[in-house]
């Protein structure tokens, strides 16, 4: 039994170490997604310096406004 144990638990350990660097890996975006990315990035924070220069509600809204650009942009950028 223990010699069964202890086959069963080396056979698991080497299962899970040859499969952690394949679960661990990063998937590479494409060169298109990195532009878009970038160019999103880009668009927010010039709209983000532009809300700095307004005041209480209007500077508010901007940010906002902002924000839900940057998700929606993100969004539409190609995987």
């Amino acid at each position: 039994m223990k010699n069964l144990l202890t086959k069963t638990v080396l056979t698991l350990a080497l299962a899970l170490t040859a499969g952690a660097p394949a679960a661990l890996a990063k998937a590479k975006h494409s060169a298109a997604h990195v532009a878009a990315v970038k160019k999103c990035n880009e668009d927010y924070a010039a709209a983000i310096k532009a809300a700095r220069s307004l005041k209480g509600k209007e500077r508010k809204e901007a940010d906002a406004k902002a924000k839900m650009e940057k998700k929606q942009c993100l969004a539409a950028a190609p995987k």
